[in-house]
């Protein structure tokens, strides 16, 4: 009886398996080779970015070295004022920036923000979907309903609805480059920030797929995936941190995320390391991971009202 447990084309299946560890060791060589390479940056002069969440934090900071650099940058978020004061930094430098009111959650009015950037500045080459709501809470808080659909509205179903409707202009002309905002906790689960790391998982499996999709038709659009550590942007926010490791100032945090831009990278972190050690750490035995974790530990401490659903469920 044939059995029903082989792979498709067997033979052809253990020639790649075997070319696959032939190559293993020498490709793997050669991608360390390659990280002490200088890649040269691409210009972005002339070009037109697109950044939400531009009011302030990595936006702002991403906005105004675009601008810098010689790039049309319009700056999206739904701080009007905040947003203001970002497009008039980059042209008080020089630059040309124009800043545009926009919910990136809801796609009414992605299309029209599409619209307004193209007759303004023109068809958008580099997307930069940084919006996102940065807080957490605790899983089973009752009280939490809507502030979850909010922020993966913001988080993550903005990033679709600003590619889906970005994407097909670049594609038409064979040119562009969507970049996205994930976390490195979307690498690992911390207490407190569920919805939050939600979002951020469902950017990277998001950007995988689109990177391979757009394989499929051998276009030049190219993407990047940013997995940043706590950034320093938000004095509130950064009152509820308890972490081994500080936060990272934004002007260095900005300079790293540029240079990976620019170098068009698939993927990285920032710091560079750490999208290497965390899945290292992720093959050890449970009880070593948790002392890892005690060590490089990262707390997210809840709100005060969090105290009375702890009090009733801790044991």
């Amino acid at each position: 009886m044939p059995s029903n447990n082989l792979p498709a084309d067997p033979l052809k299946f253990v020639l790649q398996i075997t070319v696959f560890i032939l190559l293993l060791v020498p490709g793997i060589l050669w991608a360390l080779v390659k990280k002490f390479i200088p890649v040269k940056p691409k210009s972005v002069k002339g070009q037109v970015v697109l950044i939400t969440g531009a009011a302030r934090g990595i936006g702002r900071e991403l906005a105004t070295r675009f601008g810098k650099l010689g790039a049309k940058v319009a700056c999206v978020d739904i701080d009007e004022s905040g947003n203001y004061e970002t497009a008039q930094i980059i042209k008080d430098c020089g630059g040309v920036a124009i800043n545009y009111k926009c919910d990136v959650s809801k796609k009414d009015q992605i299309k029209s923000l599409h619209s307004k950037v193209k007759e303004d500045l023109g068809p958008v080459d580099i997307l930069v979907n940084n919006a996102g709501i940065v807080w957490g809470h605790l899983y089973i808080d009752p009280s939490k309903d809507q502030f979850i659909q909010d922020q993966i509205n913001v988080n993550l179903m903005a990033h679709i609805w600003m590619n889906r409707e970005i994407l097909p202009s670049m594609m038409e002309r064979n040119s562009g480059h969507i970049v996205a905002m994930s976390s490195m906790s979307s690498m690992a689960g911390v207490a407190n920030i569920s919805t939050y790391t939600v979002s951020k998982w469902g950017i990277n499996g998001m950007m995988e797929c689109l990177h391979n999709e757009l394989k499929q038709f051998n276009s030049d659009v190219k993407t990047t995936n940013i997995l940043p550590y706590f950034v320093k942007t938000n004095e509130k926010v950064s009152s509820f941190l308890d972490i081994r490791i500080p936060e990272i100032p934004t002007h260095v945090a900005g300079s790293q995320m540029m240079k990976g831009i620019l170098e068009e990278q698939r993927i990285f972190s920032v710091p560079g390391h750490m999208l290497t050690m965390v899945p290292i750490i992720r093959m050890l035995p449970d009880n070593l991971q948790t002392l890892f974790d005690n060590i490089f530990y990262v707390k997210i401490l809840g709100e005060p009202a969090d105290e009375l659903l702890l009090n009733k469920y801790k044991r």
